[in-house]
């Protein structure tokens, strides 16, 4: 049911007004627009969320039919806006309600197309990784009593790329995954795209002004160019220290040691990053690590979103409210997720309802700290009219930055979770080491799939040309290629490149993690934190509180660079602070690429894309 959040997630009201042109009427017209969203929301929102795991099919077309119902009213709130003109409205804050209100219909204007074709199509592509409809790899050298059912991407797949080291097995996935789903990827991913661009026809818009809405910019990928400018560098090193260790392992007719990375290898170094085996291990062996999950061993799950939570009381915010914990919060059956247990966070502000992972770890107890910034962020703009409670998803940048100070060795001292170990220089640097891989290697494929939608919805490309594309792209950006020549036809793009693409999911990801260190580098500073940034904490700080609730109490009611400007001095995405965080590491992977006198970026690939 994870369709129907995202149908409400729009706003909720409709109000119709015809041809209204002063601002008496459109200060009312806002208004009732707001108060009607308040007085629909508590009885939609609430049955909505406790129908989320409901499997009956008429309960579910029922509330499907409820949904369609509000879409039409969005669709309606959105034209009636669009009858002021705006050149006759002086209050700025008025204008930018209106123009606001012009959006809300979003890609429901698409119509009856948006249930019967767009949905049906996103609901395809997501289900790409979780079919089990691949034959499993019976040529394994670990394996040899394998169980031969079918199996799917995601979790089944997933876990192989987490232990193998066999180059063949992970080929063979790589290649029999996108072979199998080929056709059914493109028919509907296409058709996703020709749906969103409709979509801005229909509501007069440029495209690209609508995929980018969320922050207000539709060059917003031209920000993104410049980050990818700064911080490529600091990449190619890291990405020559990979590609020589990924040739040690397997040799050169596996990896060119001057060439692009292949691809299945280069996901198996990310989903390896935290595992023991993993390219560093020589380096920094796994079981040198902190015993992480032992910190929390002795906890339950309520027991983490309390410590989670106490890190923003901290900060000066205020408890949950009573509501959220007794109606609001859930948790979940463990027997309904597959593979890692996430939480399910459902924002209808002013309300937010959460249904949290009853197992437990340390991974699990970094993410709660994530998890709880959208719950205070809700808290804290809720007194906005409704059409400002978007908040260009900086909830998401404000969870990094939290995660990364309550992993610190210090925060885990304070807190009294490591009082037992010792955090040694080297123990420090195996942390970092395998926390840049995650993050370092990850940010320029989130700029390449954001890149390949963007030329896609521009007419930059075609689509038959579009997987041609993304292996450049791939290649320029990434330093990545296809294990084997991809033949006229293929779709190569991974299964998360599918995930949320109608809410430009990549771009999202792009600027959390971006924008996290800014922001964590900016509370550090706030907080008078000295030494390395890798290990400030700016936990129990109400400075750093308050420059947070200012931002989170805006909304989207300023402008993009005004929000984000209560926080950081200079209000633009820059990759400095990320190359800050990780310069211990790149030193160190820059003075050993010297000492083996790696070549620093990658030739042209010799692999052919028709």
């Amino acid at each position: 049911m994870k369709l129907l959040q995202a149908f409400l997630v729009a706003l909720i009201f409709k109000i119709s007004l015809a041809a209204p042109n002063n601002e008496t009427e459109a200060r009312s017209f806002v208004t009732k627009a707001s108060d009607r969203y308040y007085n629909l929301y508590n009885k939609i929102a609430a049955e909505t969320y406790s129908s989320i795991d409901d499997e009956d099919f008429e309960e579910i077309f029922k509330k499907l039919n409820n949904v369609k119902t509000i879409s039409q009213e969005l669709v309606e709130i959105s034209q009636d806006a669009a009858e002021f003109d705006l050149s006759k409205i002086k209050d700025p804050q008025l204008k930018r309600a209106l123009r606001k209100l012009r959006k809300v219909g979003n890609l429901f204007v698409l119509g009856e197309d948006y249930f019967s074709s767009f949905l049906l199509n996103l609901n395809s592509l997501k289900s790409l990784s979780t079919d089990k409809d691949i034959e499993p790899y019976l040529g394994g050298i670990n394996m040899p009593d394998q169980d031969d059912s079918a199996i799917a991407y995601y979790p089944d797949i997933q876990k192989i790329y987490e232990t193998s080291n066999d180059a063949n097995e992970l080929k063979y996935y790589w290649e029999t995954w996108r072979e199998r789903n080929s056709i059914w990827a493109s028919v509907n991913f296409y058709t996703t795209i020709e749906g969103i661009q409709k979509a801005a026809e229909i509501s007069e818009q440029p495209v690209l002004e609508l995929y980018y809405n969320q922050y207000e910019n539709k060059d917003f990928l031209k920000e993104m160019e410049k980050v990818m400018v700064e911080i490529m560098p600091a990449y190619k090193e890291l990405h020559a220290f990979v590609r020589h260790e990924l040739h040690k392992k397997y040799g050169s007719d596996v990896v060119d040691p001057n060439g692009p990375i292949p691809d299945h290898l280069f996901e198996q170094v990310l989903s390896q990053a935290w595992k023991e085996g993993s390219v560093i291990e020589s380096y920094f062996p796994f079981k040198e690590l902190p015993p992480y999950d032992g910190f929390v061993k002795k906890y339950d799950a309520k027991k983490v979103l309390q410590e989670a939570q106490q890190f923003y009381k901290s900060l000066g915010f205020s408890d949950l409210e009573a509501d959220f914990v007794k109606d609001q919060l859930k948790e979940h059956d463990e027997s309904t997720n597959i593979g890692d247990c996430r939480a399910d966070i459902f924002d209808l502000t002013p309300k937010v309802y959460m249904k949290y992972c009853p197992k437990v770890d340390f991974k699990k107890f970094m993410q709660m700290h994530g998890y709880i910034s959208r719950i205070h962020y809700a808290q804290e703009k809720k007194n906005l009219p409704a059409y400002f409670f978007n908040s260009y998803d900086l909830e998401y940048p404000v969870g990094e930055a939290v995660i990364l100070s309550a992993c610190t060795p210090k925060h885990l001292q304070a807190i009294g979770l490591a009082n037992d170990f010792t955090f040694t220089d080297k123990t420090l640097m195996n942390r970092l080491f395998r926390m840049g891989i995650h993050t370092i290697l990850n940010v320029p494929q989130f700029f390449v799939h954001s890149k390949v939608v963007h030329d896609l919805l521009n007419n930059t490309v075609d689509m038959e040309g579009a997987n041609k594309h993304y292996w450049k792209l791939m290649q320029h950006y990434v330093g990545t290629e296809p294990p084997s020549d991809r033949e006229e036809g293929s779709i190569d793009f991974p299964y998360k490149f599918y995930m949320d693409l109608e809410q430009n999911y990549q771009t999202k990801k792009f600027v959390s993690e971006i924008l996290g260190y800014q922001f964590y580098r900016a509370f550090c500073q706030k907080a008078g934190q000295t030494g390395q940034l890798h290990n400030c904490d700016f936990y129990k700080n109400h400075a750093v509180g308050n420059d947070l609730k200012s931002m989170m109490s805006l909304g989207s009611s300023k402008s993009w660079h005004e929000v984000i400007s209560k926080v950081l001095d200079k209000p633009d995405i820059s990759g400095d602070a990320l190359l800050e965080y990780y310069a211990p590491i790149i030193g160190w992977v820059k003075s050993l690429n010297r000492q083996n006198k790696l070549k620093i970026g990658w030739n042209d690939s010799k692999k052919k894309v028709l």
